[in-house]
């Protein structure tokens, strides 16, 4: 068994990874699932398994500075 940590370059997001060598996995690949990023392809000769551990960083978004008004100060 190996351990490893792995980050998504796009939302910064991290994940701990494990691969069985005793165990054979399916081909494919595994996606960030915050951003959808390719984190992985699996070539099915180990069983690997992600897990998240870490949140992505979130970034406001377009909308939130589009709808907020801007704050006008009173003087007394």
């Amino acid at each position: 068994m190996r351990k490893s940590d792995a980050i998504c370059p796009k939302c910064g997001a991290g994940f701990r990874r494990i691969e069985l060598t005793s165990k054979r996995g399916g081909e494919g690949q595994y996606r960030c699932p915050s951003c959808d990023t390719l984190i992985e392809n699996f070539d099915g000769r180990n069983f690997v398994a992600y897990r998240l551990t870490i949140e992505p960083m979130k970034k406001p978004s377009k909308a939130a500075f589009l709808t907020s008004a801007p704050r006008q100060q009173e003087f007394l």
